[in-house]
């Protein structure tokens, strides 16, 4: 594929995180290697690729189990072992690391912990999501920048920190996502329809902060209020939150749909 045709696919804006996909892509075709991205990428961009893509395959990882922010691969047949799933976490160029802090006085967030990370001049895509698990932070880093971080993060906030590798492969269990759940009726999945639902606001009202670009769809900015959304998209509707819509539920008796959205927390 030639680049051209490649970038068409998404943004014009996007173009430099795109050419680094591209990149990866040609660097496997070319060569019959593995070859990954060392930036993460939102739903926006890897949604975009199918399993397979001219003879390579296409992995996405983010180390966590349904990861928004993933690293993408591209795979000959040759170098693809039985086990996808140890395929996954030991060949990615990233390490998950554990940021433990000793706050008695304030609970940190997850705006804390991002902001004092993006602090040291690390840009946001070489890093995955971060999750907070009573009150220690986890977040998939580019290998890249892995020393910066254990060398340079000396604090979350004003709270003095301790930072760590975590061996992926060796523990049970990993830190996930807190949800609140949230059974909605809607007479589609119409982007409207779902926003208003959401937001116990009326279809009307909700037209004009979609216009606007304040709902995204799987992190980009989506202005058609008919647009259909598919089960599993990403809507952040600013001053609400970011939900997941989850699982269709059936239909009521009335012929409406309901979906289980799940609201990160």
């Amino acid at each position: 594929m030639k680049k051209e045709m490649f970038l068409k696919q998404f943004p014009k804006e996007s173009e430099y995180l795109v050419s680094k996909i591209f990149n990866a892509y040609e660097m496997a075709s070319e060569y019959e290697i593995m070859s990954f991205t060392e930036e993460f990428y939102t739903p926006n961009f890897w949604k975009k690729f199918q399993k397979k893509m001219n003879r390579l395959n296409v992995i996405t990882n983010g180390i966590f189990e349904d990861s928004d922010r993933r690293q993408i691969a591209f795979v000959p047949d040759s170098f693809m072992t039985e086990n996808i799933e140890n395929f996954k976490i030991l060949d990615f160029p990233c390490k998950l690391i554990k940021i433990s802090i000793n706050s008695k006085f304030k609970e940190y967030q997850h705006k804390d912990f991002l902001g004092s990370l993006m602090g040291l001049n690390i840009k946001r895509e070489l890093m995955g999501d971060l999750i907070l698990e009573n009150g220690i932070g986890y977040i998939p880093v580019s290998s890249k920048i892995v020393d910066i971080i254990l060398v340079e993060l000396k604090q979350i906030g004003r709270a003095p920190c301790e930072i760590e590798i975590v061996e992926v492969e060796k523990i049970e269990e990993l830190p996930n996502y807190n949800y609140d759940d949230k059974l909605i009726t809607v007479p589609s999945k119409r982007l409207d329809s779902i926003v208003s639902a959401i937001t116990n606001l009326s279809r009307n009202k909700v037209v004009e902060p979609i216009e606007r670009g304040k709902v995204l769809v799987d992190y980009a900015e989506e202005k058609d209020k008919s647009k259909m959304i598919e089960i599993g998209s990403l809507i952040t509707i600013r001053g609400f939150g970011k939900y997941k819509l989850f699982s269709d539920k059936g239909e009521t008796k009335k012929g409406k749909e309901r979906l289980l959205v799940k609201k990160y927390i």
